[in-house]
């Protein structure tokens, strides 16, 4: 007879248990040797290119700021179930900060930073203040209000944000110790935040205050019940995603050296949104994938056909008909495929037959021939 294990104990199984025969793959079970694979890869990637001084920022760094603001929509998807249209809006606030900051009043970049990183994540906090006591379509289309808001004020305030002209030079500098002028610094720098950013999404994904997230995701009237107030952690959960972005944000501004309305404009919010489902939209690091396949689409796609922008709508559309998942769950979708095809080819079980009972006619006869 078998017996539930106690609270925290593995489920072990037998080799000829079910379960044993559907264990996935290394790769598959174990994502952190994925991840590590993939960082491995970023890292030696100066290396592996024939030309670095396209492929690092055309490709690289591109890569990296795009699928972090992308991380941050897809943060507040997964673990909070509220799709935000404005996460471009809050890198654009950091990015413009920066160049007020330095370029018009003229701190050092030391501390236009972090400066720009809080007038972000404050811009988030004020967002959500207002969009979270609404969900599904409506505060999708509230965040995305503000941010044409926010991109019709950038494009005609010339006293703050220079209006179409934009803030500018806005460069990396050598500060002696590391020379952020050195194109292979500035990506190392920037995959250094990308990878802690990644680290502490997922961390805070695993507190008790991410169990409360999933929670008021899937049920928000019952954890309103049991004592949560969901608003106030809705606000946090948005805040923090503010504060990714505002992050993506720096890195994009010193890699463009320039900060322009475009930054904020409707096509970089729907780049964001491309990236993010082409990637996976339940993925934290599936929407670098993505961040890929549209950069190399901005740069190689000019050389197949003029209508690139076509081709990248046929891809987008390949994929949400092939891979709803993402390029990051086609490793799941491959997974349960061979597992079907396996339990079809398996021979079934042998039938374990009980004995019949004797028929009670048949009992009384086989009794009277032996009286």
């Amino acid at each position: 007879m078998s017996t539930l294990p106690n609270k925290g104990e593995p489920i072990t199984t037998t080799p000829s248990s079910p379960a044993s025969k559907r264990r996935p793959i290394l790769w598959v079970r174990n994502r952190w040797v994925l991840v590590g694979l993939v960082v491995a890869f970023a890292v030696l990637f100066p290396w592996l290119v024939d030309r670095p001084r396209f492929w690092i920022p055309n490709i690289g760094i591109r890569t990296l700021w795009l699928g972090t603001i992308a991380m941050s929509l897809v943060f507040l998807n997964k673990y909070v179930g509220l799709l935000s249209l404005a996460q471009v809006t809050f890198a654009g606030i950091a990015a413009y900060g920066v160049g007020y900051f330095s370029v018009t009043l003229g701190l050092p970049y030391l501390l236009s930073i972090p400066i720009g990183i809080l007038i972000g994540t404050l811009a988030g906090f004020l967002v959500a203040l207002i969009a979270v006591r609404t969900k599904a379509i409506y505060f999708l289309m509230i965040t995305l209000a503000i941010g044409q808001v926010f991109f019709s004020y950038a494009s005609q305030a010339i006293e703050v944000t220079g209006a179409r002209r934009g803030l500018s030079p806005i460069l990396r500098e050598d500060y002696g110790f590391v020379d952020f002028r050195t194109l292979e610094v500035f990506y190392y720098a920037a995959l250094l935040a990308v990878v802690l950013l990644y680290l502490l999404c997922h961390y805070l994904a695993n507190t008790s205050f991410g169990f409360a997230l999933q929670g008021i995701r899937d049920s928000p009237d019952r954890m309103a019940a049991l004592g949560y107030r969901v608003n106030r952690y809705r606000v946090a959960a948005v805040t923090f995603a503010a504060f990714v972005a505002s992050v993506g944000g720096m890195i994009l501004v010193f890699d463009r050296s320039q900060v322009d309305p475009d930054v904020v404009s409707l096509g970089s919010t729907l780049d964001v949104l491309i990236a993010a489902v082409v990637g996976g939209v339940g993925s934290l690091g599936g929407v670098f994938l993505g961040a890929v396949v549209l950069a190399l689409l901005d740069n190689f796609a000019q050389d197949f056909t003029e209508r690139y922008q076509t081709l990248t709508g046929v891809i987008f559309i390949v994929v949400l008909l092939f891979a709803p998942a993402g390029l990051a769950g086609v490793g799941g979708q491959v997974t349960r495929a061979i597992r079907k095809r396996r339990d079809r080819a398996a021979p079934p079980p042998p039938e374990h037959q009980e004995p019949q009972a004797p028929v009670p006619a048949e009992s009384a006869i086989q009794k009277g021939n032996q009286q």
